[in-house]
């Protein structure tokens, strides 16, 4: 038995097994995601350092072999206090002797207002880079 596969098809076949295609449509999934996060985070601004700091990390490849992108805040703001700190303060709140500052959600709110637009920014990335 012989078979032939088409040249177009052999070619987007070839396509999909480059390293760079998972990392950019990784890449611009992370676009909305960001958009979605600072939008949320916009009501619970101070100085607007921490939004102003949000963004996605470099992708990376996991010990499994996976790719992964995170979305988050970066840095410190001019106080030296850590901008994902302040984050995770607002997203499941702060209570010590100084602080008594109720959760107030932002993250699982942006993923799931951003989910259908990652989604869609994922496949035209796909479909870009694999030429489909």
């Amino acid at each position: 038995m012989n078979v032939e596969l088409p040249d177009d098809l052999f070619t987007a076949l070839n396509k999909l097994s480059r390293p760079e295609l998972a990392e950019k449509c990784l890449q611009e999934g992370a676009k909305p995601l960001k958009t979605a996060l600072v939008n949320q985070a916009a009501a619970h601004v101070d100085t607007g350092e921490m939004r102003a700091s949000i963004r996605p990390s470099k992708v990376k490849t996991r010990k499994n072999g996976a790719k992964a992108i995170v979305v988050r805040p970066t840095g410190k703001d001019s106080k030296g206090v850590r901008n994902m700190q302040k984050l995770a303060s607002l997203e499941f709140g702060a209570h010590n002797s100084t602080h008594n500052q109720p959760a107030t959600p932002v993250i699982i709110p942006a993923v799931e207002e951003s989910k259908n637009d990652v989604q869609d920014a994922m496949q035209k990335a796909f479909e870009k880079e694999a030429g489909l």
